[in-house]
C-alpha cells in the first residue's frame, strides 16, 4: 500500500534531533551525535549511491513508499498493530 492508502502512519519527513542511543551494528552515528534524518538518504552501496547519484539510491527507494525500512520491517507498533514509516523518517515520533 502506499502512503495515501495507509491509515497507520508515524507522519513526519522534516526534522533533526540528538543521538539518544544506537542499535547492535550501528557505525555511523553514535550517542550525542546530532542529526538531520532525510527522506531520500543514501545506503552508500547501491549502483545509484556508489556513483554519486545518492538522490537516486535505489535500497531506500524500493521500500519508502511501502512504509517499510529498506529491509522490509518496520520500527514502529502498538501492541501487536505495525506501525509504517513515513517518507523513511517519521520525525513526528520520539522514537524516529
Amino acid at each position: 500500500l502506499m502512503a495515501e492508502d495507509r491509515r497507520k502512519d508515524a507522519l513526519g519527513h522534516e526534522g533533526a534531533g540528538i543521538v539518544v542511543d544506537v542499535g547492535k551494528g550501528v557505525t555511523s552515528v553514535k550517542k550525542g551525535d546530532h542529526v538531520i534524518p532525510l527522506y531520500t538518504p543514501e545506503c552508500r552501496q547501491c549502483p545509484s549511491c556508489l556513483s554519486r547519484k545518492t538522490n537516486l539510491c535505489t535500497a531506500i527507494r524500493a521500500t519508502q513508499g511501502q512504509g517499510l525500512m529498506p529491509d522490509g520491517s518496520s520500527r514502529f507498533s502498538i501492541g501487536k498493530d505495525k506501525i509504517f514509516h513515513y517518507m523513511g523518517c517519521s520525525t513526528f515520533s520520539n522514537f524516529t
